[in-house]
């Protein structure tokens, strides 16, 4: 049997093919041109991560545009030290349904009439009230600057703490993998000596529980380390699709044994050096200038005004329309004061909220030193104990090494039973997880001790 297909479907098989083919070639296109606009580095290391995280992070971003948006108050705020100026043209009909021959009008019960003129008017004096703008606009750009100084800041300490969980997970994993391998080199040792009648089917049960219960840590393990890699990616600002190549490097005991300086003097460069301390000084002098804006309205205020107009009536028969406009040019220029007398206590109650905003102020910078030395005393305490577990843990592994070997040649021996083997291995791998724990505590508080002396 032969099957025809028709003209007109062959057509259709053609052009969904050929918007196959367009659509493919479109994709293609906006895949080469994403991956040309997003150059992702081929290896990442903590310091990597930094820069293209300061480079690319959306609060980073985000506060960059709350400067521009000041820079732009800024600028509005300087141009109203300036004068205005305002041009007027008006067009008005007027109908007069009893006429009057006396009237300028003259017969007609319909009058057409134009105004044109330039008014200017200029704030001469307000008690400061606009230079006090100026200032705090001015001083809300620093604030501003801050702001992305203190975004750059958290996303950094944001990235040490999980390169560091990411570094501790991948140690952790190596453990586990450690003890995944012991667990079934002993279960297939136990498994032949059940074939020879050396052991009991028992001990063979037990190794089995063993080997699946290292399998299942082994795995929590690896899911802990890919959510860790995850959590980076976010931080990032990368699609979950982009390959990332981390440079693991454990670091030596040298590192995490090394000394830190004394915690005042910590805290005394801190002062110097995290942008939320001048943030907080600077918002204390931004509400002392709103005390002083608050009390400019007890001033009065002059103004200069000028303006300069004409008119004319288009079916007005005396004059043309030039001579109209030249008969009615004025000039006006004039100066008023606008005295404040009684404002039913707006201005006061407005410097006195005011004084209240700038003892907040005040309160809140002593706050925020008071939580930054708190922040450093933690970690530097941290630092220190997590030191000492070091030291303690490294021993506590070395012996626990030393007693499971032991363990291990008594148990081939016939000397020990299963159950002490197993117990002596588990000792092992929790005090080489202890090791680990307190080897990343340590570091992690030396990254932040750095962070706030300004060395990361």
């Amino acid at each position: 049997m032969k099957y025809i297909i028709h003209p007109f479907y062959s057509q259709q098989v053609n052009t969904i093919s050929l918007c196959i083919m367009v659509a493919m070639f479109l994709l293609t296109g906006i895949s080469v041109a994403y991956s040309q606009e997003k150059t992702l580095p081929l290896q990442w290391d903590l310091q990597t991560c930094i820069g293209y995280a300061l480079e690319n992070n959306i609060q980073i971003k985000q506060s960059k545009v709350n400067k521009e948006t000041g820079l732009v108050d800024t600028k509005l705020a300087k141009a109203a030290m300036l004068p205005s100026l305002s041009a007027s043209v008006g067009q008005t009909l007027s109908n007069y349904p009893f006429p009057d021959d006396n009237a300028s009008s003259g017969t007609s019960s319909l009058s057409v009439s134009g105004s044109y003129g330039l008014n200017a008017t200029w704030t001469i004096f307000d008690g400061g009230s606009r230079i006090t703008d100026i200032k705090q606009a001015e001083l809300n750009n620093r604030i501003a600057d801050l702001e992305i100084d203190e975004s750059k800041n958290n996303i950094k300490l944001a990235i040490i703490q999980n390169y560091m969980q990411i570094l501790y997970a991948n140690e952790a994993l190596k453990a586990y993998e450690n003890a995944v391998e012991l667990s079934k080199a002993q279960l297939e040792s136990n498994k032949i000596k059940l074939s020879v009648g050396s052991v009991a089917k028992s001990d063979v049960s037990q190794w089995e529980s063993q080997y699946a219960s290292d399998n299942y840590n082994l795995v929590n393990a690896q899911t802990t380390l890919e959510n860790y890699k995850l959590q980076l990616k976010q931080l990032l600002e990368l699609d979950t699709l982009d390959s990332m190549e981390l440079v693991l490097t454990p670091p030596d005991g040298e590192d995490v044994l090394s000394l830190i300086p004394d915690k005042q003097t910590i805290y005394q460069t801190a002062l110097h050096v995290m942008p939320q301390i001048r943030n907080s000084e600077l918002n204390t002098e931004y509400a002392q200038l709103g005390i002083e804006k608050a009390k400019a309205g007890f001033y009065p205020t002059v103004s200069l005004q000028a303006n300069t107009g004409t008119g004319n009536v288009y079916n007005y028969s005396g004059y043309s329309f030039g001579s109209q406009l030249k008969n009615n040019w004025n000039n006006v220029i004039g100066l008023s004061v606008s005295i404040p007398v009684f404002s039913n206590r707006t201005v006061k109650s407005a410097v006195e909220k005011a004084g209240i905003n700038m003892y907040s102020s005040q309160l809140n910078e002593l706050s925020i030193r008071k939580e930054l030395y708190a922040d450093i005393e933690t970690a530097y305490l941290n630092t220190l104990t997590s030191q000492a577990q070091y030291i303690a843990a490294e021993e506590k592994v070395k012996y626990s090494r030393e007693s499971y070997d032991v363990m291990d040649e008594q148990f081939i021996l016939g000397l020990k039973n299963t159950i002490e083997m197993l117990t002596e291995k588990n000792r092992l791998i929790t005090a080489q997880q202890e090791l680990l724990q307190a080897k990343y505590t340590a570091l992690l508080n030396i990254k932040v001790l750095e962070y706030y002396q300004g060395l990361i």
